[in-house]
């Protein structure tokens, strides 16, 4: 029994060793990684200005339900301060206290967790990189490591990174979307640039060489799009690399990634979804139209989906699961 026990705590303790490689640490590396790169290309502004702007593109009936929305979001909020102001006395009483035992248990402050500072971080690619180290030691065999490597490197112009990045996940899996649009977007990269140092031009120059062979980045994206035509994900990826390489060809992208033909293969609903957002974030350009009408469709082929309702359903099932009639009463009375 002592031997049993005595093997427990040695795995315990070499836990700590692998605990970053567990799938759940992954799934959570991933959603910061993400977060992080859309802060980058992203960074969020003053709130003020952003709901100015999505007012002014709002007809009157939304404006309405939104200033309605406003007025119980108020009501709501003075009833919860009332009851944290009631709360707030006792909890500082104790909150000192408690903060001088933490710190002395762990042998420093801790920083405390401000939302708003760290929605506005300075530098979100260097904090995707301390969610990055673990996976590239630990979970090296998984091809989504070394393509967040690669969106993170990108971003940072780090070219023989971007490149070591692409040949460890081209070693996992030559063909995958994903995969390509990094190698369209390196390929491209280090065509358009011209003052890299003559060392890294060189190095580049071999590699590309191997990796792309006698082409250029418009002519391999179609030879990808050819070879993988009766694939959903990969016209999708050669779609946003299309429009990517030349911004004129956008009528060219929608249409090969909106397709929704039955032959396809995997025109799940995770895919279309990911069309859709394709639609929606700028990889295919402005196309608000195309993109209704992609949801649409969608919702035919899906009609369970969140992801594809009309738009305000998600208001309307709010009211009626809550069983909020008099807001419900109020936005009727102020449309009449």
């Amino acid at each position: 029994m002592r031997k049993i026990t005595l093997r427990s705590y040695v795995d315990l303790l070499k836990l700590e060793d692998v605990l970053r490689q567990h799938p759940f640490y992954f799934k959570a590396a991933r959603i910061a990684i993400e977060i992080y790169l859309k802060l980058h290309d992203n960074p969020l502004t003053d709130e003020n200005k952003e709901h100015e702007a999505d007012t002014a593109n709002m007809s009157d009936k939304e404006l309405k339900k939104l200033r309605n929305k406003q007025r119980r979001a108020q009501k709501k909020a003075q009833i919860e301060e009332e009851k944290k102001n009631a709360e707030k006395e006792k909890q500082q009483r104790n909150q000192k206290k408690k903060k001088d035992d933490d710190d002395e248990e762990i042998g420093g402050p801790k920083e405390e967790l401000i939302p708003e500072k760290l929605a506005k971080v300075e530098t979100p690619l260097e904090e995707a990189i301390k969610f990055l180290t673990p996976l590239k030691n630990l979970v090296k065999n998984k091809i989504e490591t070394h393509l967040f490597a690669f969106e993170i490197y990108f971003r940072k112009e780090k070219f023989l990174l971007m490149l070591q990045s692409v040949k460890r996940a081209f070693a996992i899996d030559s063909s995958h979307p994903w995969l390509h649009e990094c190698m369209i977007r390196l390929f491209h990269s280090v065509c358009e640039s011209k003052d890299l140092p003559e060392t890294v031009r060189t190095v580049l120059k071999q590699e590309m060489n191997r990796l792309f062979g006698a082409t250029n980045p418009k002519n391999f994206n179609e030879t990808f799009l050819k070879r993988n035509s009766d694939s959903l994900p990969h016209r999708l990826s050669a779609a946003k690399m299309v429009y990517y390489l030349d911004s004129s060809s956008q009528k060219r992208a929608i249409e090969l990634a909106t397709t929704l033909d039955g032959s396809l293969t995997n025109r799940n609903l995770q895919t279309c979804m990911e069309v859709l957002e394709a639609l929606c974030d700028g990889s295919l350009g402005d196309c608000k139209e195309a993109a209704e009408a992609y949801r649409a469709s969608c919702h035919k082929l899906f009609p369970y989906a969140l992801a594809f309702m009309p738009p305000g359903y998600e208001e309307d099932m709010k009211i009626t699961v809550n069983g909020d009639s008099s807001a419900e009463t109020e936005e009727l009375a102020n449309e009449i």
